[in-house]
Parts: C-alpha cells; structure tokens; sequence
C-alpha cells in the first residue's frame, strides 16, 4: 500500500503525537520501589526510570525465574549521591546552639531529614523505548532488593506468570538476585557517575595521547636540532 506525501506526514505526526513519555520513580523517599508498580505502554511510547536514591538497577527479568535476568533491558547498576552536604549543613545550623535549645535541635533535625530526602536536582535516567505491547518484568539487582519486592512490570497480564502478583511471589521466593552482565543495553542512561566516568576516562585517554604525540614531536625536534649543531661543529673544524 502506498501513501501520498501529505498522507504519509500526516501518519507521522499522528505517530508522533501520540506517543507517551511514561517516567517511573526508582527509589522514591529511599525506599525500594518502582512507582509505579505497573503501568501500560504502547508501541512508540517511552518509559523513564529516574533515580532518586541508592544504588539501584533496572534490569528485565525471565517470568518463570526470579529475580533472575533475560539480558534484553539492563540499566546496570546506578548510583546516587545522597545530598549529604545539605543534609550536613541542615543538622549543623544549630550547632551549640542545639545542646543548650532542645528546641532549636528538633529543628535542625527535621530540617536534615528533610534535605536528605529531597531528590537529587539533576537525577540520573535510564530510558527504554516500548516496542510492543508484550509483558516486561522488571526487578533491581542490587543485594537483597529484589527479593524484598523491588520488581515491577510493564504491560502485565491479568493472570499466570506474566502478572505482576505472580511475579512478585516468584521473586519473593528467590534463592538469588542476579544481576546482568551484558552492560547497559535495551535503554538510554543519561546523568549517571557511570557514564561521566567513561566519558572522563575516554578524555583522558585522548588527551594522554595527545600529550605522547606532542612528547615524541619535541624529542624530534630537539634531536633534530642536536644533529644540525653537530654537523656545524663538524664543520668548523674542519674549516
């Protein structure tokens, strides 16, 4: 079947529009959660994990084993800075203060807690395009997370291995929590320590090289500069 151009624009933007962006709280308030639990996506939409707290991961699991991967989505693992300096300067407002005032101590130690529970300001994100509408179970491979019901699923069936309850019991009962270890695939990590890493490492690499290439050229020119006054004591003398 063929479209007209106009027609085909108009498929496309219709596409386009439509798609959602769904955004997914990984480790609200501290905690180990996926919020929400379960969600649907369409083909087209796109589901964003964002990372509030810990050191958590995204990584699709096999329905019929828990906590276990099927190496399709995997964020790796994902670490977020607790905002400790806030949270430092917040309890130290009071100071001596604080020993003299049980007052003024409660408040520095609400004002703490709440500023080591406000998200991280630029938080890291892990983005996965929805390509059909086939159950995705979802769990965090860190320690014992899993087990401790940090799973979730996206396009769930209502009964059987796909559902979410059925997930979660099996994930429950895990003897392990196994984590991928294909790398980040099946998604787009964005704001995280891990890729600011390799993208520091990857500078340094270049600037290393650059700093050979720039060594080896003055070696070069500094031998080249040697022959030319030895050839020119050669030359005087023989003169």
């Amino acid at each position: 079947m063929y479209f007209s151009a106009p027609t085909a624009l108009a498929i496309l933007q219709s596409t386009c529009a439509s798609a959602a962006m769904i955004k997914v709280l990984v480790g609200q308030n501290n905690g180990l959660t996926f919020t929400p639990s379960t969600l649907q996506a369409q083909p087209g939409d796109q589901v964003q994990f964002v990372f509030l707290s810990q050191n958590h991961t995204v990584t699709s699991g096999d329905p019929s084993a828990g906590c276990q991967p099927d190496n399709i989505i995997n964020s790796d693992f994902v670490p977020v800075a607790a905002p400790a300096t806030a949270a430092a300067a917040a309890a130290g407002g009071g100071g001596k203060k604080a020993k003299k005032a049980k007052k003024a101590a409660a408040g520095n130690a609400a004002a703490a807690a709440a500023a080591a529970a406000a998200p991280p300001a630029n938080p890291p994100t892990f983005t996965v395009n929805v390509q059909d509408t086939n159950p995705i179970m979802l769990y965090c491979a860190q320690a014992q997370h899993c087990q401790q019901g940090m799973v979730m699923a996206i396009n769930p069936s209502n009964d059987g291995a796909t559902s979410l309850a059925a997930y979660q019991k099996s994930t429950a009962n895990a003897g392990s929590n196994t984590p991928a270890t294909n790398g980040v695939t099946g998604g787009t990590l964005a704001n995280s320590q891990a890729v600011a890493n390799t993208q520091n490492a990857a500078a340094a690499a270049g600037g290393g090289k650059k700093a050979k290439k720039a060594k080896k050229a003055k070696n070069a020119a500094a031998n080249a500069a040697a022959a030319a006054l030895g050839k020119r004591a050669t030359r005087q003398l023989k003169a």
